[in-house]
C-alpha cells in the first residue's frame, strides 16, 4: 500500500441546531453509495462517494432546551436498512429517524430535510447494527449493557409508534461491540464483550444459541467482517477504566477469527495512544492492512500477520482531540473526533484521491 494522502472534508456543519455542545464528529457511515456523518449537536450530513453533501437532516425536537437538543443531535448510530430502502439515524433518547435512500440519491445541493418516518426505541444503546430488516443492539448503559435488544420488523411498524423490542442473550453480559456476519444462510451476529467474543444466529426475530465463544486479551470495541473473516479490536481490558472515561483508554490489541469455529488466524497488540471511548471506531480492517486512530489523529496503518506498524500518517494536533469515529470504504479511510471541532479527516490511496482516468 502506498503512503494514505490526508485531506480535510467539508463536514457541512453550516446548517442545523446551534446548542453548546462542543464541536465535533460522531459516527460517521459509508455505504456503497452514500457516506454520512453526525456533526455533534449540529446535523447528520448524507453525502455522495466523492463526499459532497447531497442532503442534511439540522432539527430538533427541542428548539429551545440546550442540553436535550444536544442528545437529540448526539447520534449512536447510522444504519442502511436495505430491506426497506431506508437509511436510519438513532440518537441518545432512543429517536429512531428514517430516510428514504430514494430522497436522499435525488438531492445534489445539501438542501436541509427532514425524515420520511420515525420511531421511539430504546434510549442510551451505544452499539447497533441491522439485519433482516429488524435492529439489533446492545441493552441501555444503565442496565449495564447486559445481553442484547431485538426489534420487530421495521416495515410493520405505524409511524411516530415505539418499537417493540426483546431483551435476549443475557447470558453473554456487557455487549461492547456489536457486528453481522454475512455468510450464506441466516445471518449471524458477533458479540463483542469486556473480553469476549461470540457469534450468535439470528433467525427470524429470536437468537439462538452461540455458534463459538472465545476469550481475548482486551474489551472489543470494534467488529468487522471483511474478506471471509471476523476482525475484532479494542482498547486493554481495565476493571476501573470504562468506555466514558476516554483518556485512561489506550493501547489494546486486534484478532481475526474464522467464522466457523472462532479459530485465531491473526492477532497483536495495538499502540498505545488509540483513540478508543464510548460507542466511537478507533480501528477497522483497510485492504489487507488494520488502520488504527490516534488521539493526536495521526492513522497507524498496521500488518496484522505481524502486527508491525507499517507507517504512521502525521498528527492533526498537538493535543487529544478525544474518541475517534472513523470508517472504510472506496478507498479512504474517512475519521473524526468528538472534541476535534467540526472537521472531517479523508486518508485516501492516491489512485482514490486522483479518481479513474
Amino acid at each position: 500500500m502506498a503512503e494514505l494522502v490526508h485531506s480535510e472534508v467539508d463536514a457541512a456543519a453550516d446548517s442545523g441546531v446551534r446548542n453548546s455542545q462542543p464541536e465535533g464528529i460522531g459516527r460517521v457511515a459509508i455505504f456503497d453509495d452514500l457516506v454520512c456523518w453526525n456533526n455533534l449537536g449540529r446535523n447528520v450530513v448524507f453525502a455522495d462517494t466523492k463526499l459532497r453533501s447531497r442532503a442534511v437532516f439540522g432539527s430538533t425536537l427541542y428548539p429551545h432546551d440546550d442540553e436535550p437538543s444536544q442528545y437529540d443531535l448526539d447520534v449512536h448510530s447510522i444504519l442502511d436498512v436495505r430491506e426497506f430502502g431506508v437509511v436510519v439515524v438513532l440518537n441518545h433518547f432512543g429517536i429512531v429517524r428514517a430516510f428514504r435512500r430514494a430522497d436522499l440519491l435525488r438531492h445534489t445541493d445539501g438542501r436541509l430535510l427532514t425524515e420520511s418516518s420515525s420511531w421511539r426505541f430504546v434510549p442510551d444503546v451505544e452499539r447497533t447494527i441491522s439485519a433482516a430488516g429488524r435492529l439489533i443492539a446492545s441493552a441501555p448503559r444503565s442496565d449495564g449493557a447486559l445481553g442484547l435488544l431485538v426489534s420487530d420488523c421495521l416495515d410493520t411498524l405505524p409511524d411516530r409508534s415505539t418499537i417493540p423490542t426483546r431483551r435476549c442473550a443475557t447470558s453473554l453480559g456487557e455487549v461492547t461491540a456489536l457486528g453481522l456476519v454475512s455468510p450464506p444462510g441466516d445471518p449471524l451476529v458477533a458479540v463483542g464483550g469486556d473480553g469476549t467474543l461470540a457469534l450468535v444466529p439470528l433467525i427470524g426475530g429470536e437468537v439462538g444459541t452461540p455458534k463459538w465463544e472465545v476469550n481475548l486479551g482486551f474489551r472489543v470495541s470494534m467488529i468487522a467482517w471483511h474478506r471471509g473473516a471476523v476482525w475484532a479490536a479494542g482498547p486493554d481490558r481495565g476493571a476501573d477504566v470504562d468506555d466514558y472515561d476516554w483518556e485512561r483508554l489506550g493501547g489494546g490489541g486486534f484478532t481475526v477469527l474464522e467464522p466457523a469455529d472462532g479459530k485465531t488466524v491473526m492477532s497483536g497488540h495495538l499502540p498505545g495512544d488509540v483513540a478508543w471511548g464510548t460507542g466511537g471506531v478507533a480501528a477497522a480492517p483497510f485492504g489487507s492492512f488494520l488502520v488504527v486512530a490516534s488521539r493526536s489523529g495521526c492513522l497507524h496503518v498496521i500488518e496484522p500477520h505481524t502486527g508491525i506498524s507499517r507507517y504512521s500518517t502525521a498528527p492533526l494536533g498537538s493535543s487529544s482531540l478525544g474518541i475517534a469515529h472513523l470508517a472504510v470504504g472506496a478507498g479512504r479511510v474517512l475519521c473524526g473526533f468528538n472534541r476535534g471541532g467540526y472537521r472531517l479527516h479523508s486518508f485516501a490511496e492516491p489512485t482514490a484521491v486522483a479518481g479513474p482516468p
